[in-house]
């Protein structure tokens, strides 16, 4: 499966925490509890596909990540937004 299919719904999920639709906290909790088994399954997924695709689908979760950090900054809860990043970084390191 294309890796980024398979992690659509994790950035349409961060993107809701950043556009206020859906809470940090939230959006968090809704990936971690499915990011292990993403993280075998993207595993399985890199070994598919060309480098190239496994690199552009890690680019789109880092930019996200680093989206979700720098909005972390003018919060005063920034904790969920942070931990939502780290997720979504761990993901990334699975596809290089």
């Amino acid at each position: 499966m294309d890796p980024g299919e398979r992690v659509r719904w994790v950035l349409e999920t961060a993107t809701a925490v950043l556009r206020g639709r859906v809470s940090a906290a939230e959006g968090t909790q809704a990936v971690r509890l499915q990011q292990d088994q993403l993280v075998a399954l993207l595993r399985r997924d890199r070994d598919a596909v060309t480098r190239r695709e496994s690199e552009a689908v890690a680019t789109r979760l880092r930019l996200l990540a680093e989206q979700l950090i720098d909005s972390a900054e003018a919060r005063d809860d920034p904790e969920g937004y942070l931990a939502l990043a780290e997720a979504l970084g761990e993901m990334a390191a699975v596809l290089r």
